[in-house]
This record gives C-alpha cells, structure tokens and sequence, in this order.
C-alpha cells in the first residue's frame, strides 16, 4: 500500500489541532512525500526555523505544533476584536494526523510553552 504523506504549514486564527471545518484554507505551504524519511526531514526542518523565528510553539500530540508571536494580530470582525495570528505546522499520513511514537528520536519534545 503507498503512503500518503503531507506536511502542511498553515496560518491563521486557530491553532492546527483544532480542524474546523474550513481548516484547509489557512494552508499557505504543502509538501507531499511518498516516503516518511522524507516528509519527517521537512517536518523538523520547518520546526527549527520556526521555533527561531516566533516567541511561542506550543505541540499537542506530538506533531501538531502552533507558532505565534504576540504582537502578529488580525481584526476580527464577527469579535469585533483582534485575533491572534498563528502559523501552524503538521504532518499527515494519508490525510490523518500522523502521531510520532515516543520511542522515535524524530519525536517533538514534548515541553509546551
């Protein structure tokens, strides 16, 4: 059977475990792999250079991760109030929230900030 993999960089107001309905037009950034070597390389490549680059990551198992910095805000209308902007990073094996095992050195610490 091939596999399907994604890592998707997304942005917008909700953190990426949340899957609302139209989650999937926060998506700014796909990558698709055949190969979990692959799609695993790019995941950390991107959480390195997002963890440089925002204040704040937050992970919830163990690779859906939120970026944000405090001051990266957005008008909500419906709120009629400013809204957080995040930059969510995940990946997926054939469309499902791939969940790294604990015993896999790819795995995300598990601290949250």
């Amino acid at each position: 059977m091939v596999q399907n993999w994604e890592v998707i960089v997304m942005k917008g107001e909700s953190e990426p475990w949340w899957f609302f309905p139209e989650w999937r037009n926060d998506i700014i950034e796909r990558y698709t792999f055949s190969e979990s070597k692959a799609a695993f390389e790019k995941y950390m490549s991107l959480f390195q250079r997002f963890k440089k680059d925002f204040e704040n990551v937050k992970v919830k198992k163990t690779s859906l991760a939120a970026f944000w910095n405090k001051e990266d805000v957005s008008y909500c209308e419906y709120c009629d109030d400013d809204s957080q902007l995040y930059y969510g990073l995940l990946i997926l094996l054939n469309g499902e929230p791939y969940q790294f095992p604990d015993s896999d050195e790819i795995r995300i610490s598990g601290k949250e900030r």
